[in-house]
């Protein structure tokens, strides 16, 4: 089976990483996992993703920020700096908000994710914003 694209899934939550790595593998994708934004870095220049599928809080609260901070700005990752990125988080969940982003238009800007989406994830939900993602021009 020819692969769709690769993903690279960054989050600390185990039952998360492997859901949603059995989800994309299902819908045709190549999926790699960091469980933290350091082993993240490493991993986009080993797996070289089309997507990466970003948690905004890990080990620390802003954690998924600095991650796409470093990946877009860093020099070492010049060649990964339009990598789409979709943020997600379990924040709307456990807080009742949700974080919010600046108009929809600017998503993809250097300082934005290029999509976010609330965790618990629909599955086809998921799989549409991926392939919109890799199929979305940079």
């Amino acid at each position: 089976m020819n692969s769709k694209g690769k993903v690279l899934i960054v989050d600390d939550d185990a039952d998360f990483t492997k859901t949603t790595e059995m989800i994309l593998k299902s819908g045709g994708y190549e999926v790699a996992v960091a469980m933290d934004a350091k082993v993240g870095l490493d991993a986009v220049k080993t797996a070289q993703p089309d997507v990466v599928v970003l948690d905004i809080m890990m080990e620390t609260m802003f954690e998924g920020f600095s991650f796409l901070s470093t990946l877009r700005t860093a020099p070492e990752f010049e060649e990964f700096k339009t990598t789409p990125v979709l943020m997600v988080s379990s924040v709307k969940s456990d807080t009742g908000s949700r974080f919010m982003f600046d108009d929809p238009e600017d998503m993809g800007n250097l300082s934005q994710p290029d999509d976010y989406m609330d965790k618990p994830l629909k599955p086809n939900a998921l799989l549409g914003k991926v392939a919109s993602l890799i199929r979305k021009p940079r």
